[in-house]
């Protein structure tokens, strides 16, 4: 047979029963949903992040954070950073300044870092919920991990609390990484053990707290789970799976690691609460754990959706998955709880950002009951809603911010001073808001004023 005698024969076209059970396949599919809603959440998690992210002034808490991060050195970084933020190690700063010898330091750039952050965490948190799951079950409850990680994740990235932090040149998006990958390996720890896993949490522990003291509150959380887990082998067989000393010992080699700089930074605690540099944090109403979490959504209706998520993941999964409802309850109330036993025994704490794990917690609880929905069109449903309620809010704020007007103030007070005179500053710890703004020749001139009133 010649080429032009050949005939094309067409491939016989895909049976539609077959084409129908692919389609069915993939719509019930929950490891599919969970992929796409993971990319759906840093992308919309990601916009919210980087979206003008230099559309209003520097804060002065950002101030201190460019202080610190633009001294010419590392060890200047660190010594600048004890005396801005006295009872906090230097590990974000010195991150900061290396971003800067690459980026510069621009307002972009600056919160650009926290941004970057901020989007990885979205990755993290369905994996840390993922893997508590699988960890504190088994692998039969992967799939009811992967649907409530991928929740979590959304509910990260589209929250209100957490997009406003992951947008400022501060710590708080690194303490969230390192909380969430000391959580990843802490219940992997519990369930399989390994040098690795024991290293993980060592290592993050070490990280979280070098960050932000915060991190110890966390730690209480899981000091108390490491406590419950004996007295519940008593009528629980599952707890008895899990190890307590070791991953113990990894927390407390993890804390070890930092023993040199930790009786300093204590002291210059001590120092602060004493110079009544904290004062502004007030006590707050024994409602406050409540009006904190219903205030981190941005909407009522939000919260009151989440209540009802968490209330149906509990009941749907208060036998096969009692122990990961259990860790995730302390998760969300042991950080509030030890926050407010520092306040009622030392000095008043209660301030959002301490508490951020807690809030993904929070998540945690709702995205196991979004998990929990056995429809498929229910999850999507779902996820548009939640999705449509918490964009609003993250708008409204990222539109309209109460930030103060600080580069049109310090190019007004330059122009209307000489070389020489001074500029003062009130109030005293926007000092280095104003220096930023100022021409480089001329920051020394920022001088800072304390407020008198008559």
């Amino acid at each position: 047979m010649t080429s032009s005698d050949r005939v094309a024969v067409a491939s016989p076209p895909l049976p539609r029963q077959m084409a129908w059970e692919t389609a069915a396949s993939a719509w019930h599919s929950t490891r599919l949903f969970a992929f796409v809603l993971v990319v759906i959440a840093i992308v919309v998690g990601a916009h919210m992040r980087f979206h003008r992210l230099a559309r209003f002034d520097m804060s002065g808490d950002e101030g201190a954070s460019w202080a610190a991060a633009s001294a010419p050195s590392a060890q200047q970084v660190a010594k600048i950073e004890r005396r801005l933020d006295p009872g906090k190690l230097a590990l974000y700063d010195e991150m900061l300044h290396e971003w800067i010898g690459v980026f510069g330091d621009s307002v972009f750039a600056l919160r650009a870092m926290s941004a970057a952050l901020g989007t990885i965490a979205i990755v993290l948190v369905f994996v840390a919920v993922r893997e508590v799951c699988r960890s504190l079950v088994d692998e039969s409850a992967a799939a009811i991990g992967e649907l409530a990680g991928a929740f979590a994740a959304l509910l990260y990235a589209t929250n209100l609390e957490m997009v406003l932090s992951d947008r400022i040149a501060r710590m708080y998006p690194l303490v969230m990484c390192a909380e969430l990958l000391q959580i990843t390996f802490f219940v992997r720890a519990q369930r399989r053990g390994g040098m690795l896993n024991y290293a993980g949490i060592a290592l993050f522990t070490a990280a979280m707290v070098a960050s932000n003291f915060t991190s110890i509150f966390l730690m209480a959380a899981e000091a108390l789970w490491l406590g419950w887990l004996p007295l519940a082998t008593l009528w629980d067989a599952q707890s008895r799976r899990l190890a307590v000393l070791r991953p113990g010992c990894a927390l407390a080699a993890g804390i070890a690691t930092l023993l040199s700089w930790l009786p300093a930074a204590f002291a210059l605690s001590r120092g602060a609460v004493k110079r009544g540099w904290i004062d502004w944090i007030r006590l707050q109403p024994i409602s406050w754990p409540y009006t904190t979490l219903r205030n981190s959504t941005g909407d009522d209706v939000l919260f009151w959706i989440f209540v009802a998520l968490a209330t149906f993941g509990v009941w749907r999964q208060r036998r096969s998955a009692r122990l990961v409802v259990e860790f995730v309850a302390l998760w969300t109330g042991g950080p509030i709880l030890a926050v407010m036993a520092v306040t009622y025994l030392i000095h008043p704490l209660e301030f959002p950002r301490y508490v951020l794990i807690s809030f993904v917690g929070m998540f945690a609880f709702a995205a196991l009951g979004a998990a929990s929905l056995r429809s498929a069109a229910l999850r999507i449903v779902l996820a548009i809603l939640l999705i449509s309620l918490s964009v609003g809010p993250v708008h409204f704020r990222v539109r309209h911010s109460d930030a103060a007007a600080w580069r049109g103030a310090t190019l007004l007070a330059v122009q209307l001073t000489t070389r020489g005179e001074q500029v003062a500053v009130v109030p005293p710890y926007c000092i280095n808001v104003v220096r930023f703004y100022m021409p480089p020749q001329r920051r020394a001139a920022a001088v800072g004023m304390k407020h008198k009133c008559s």
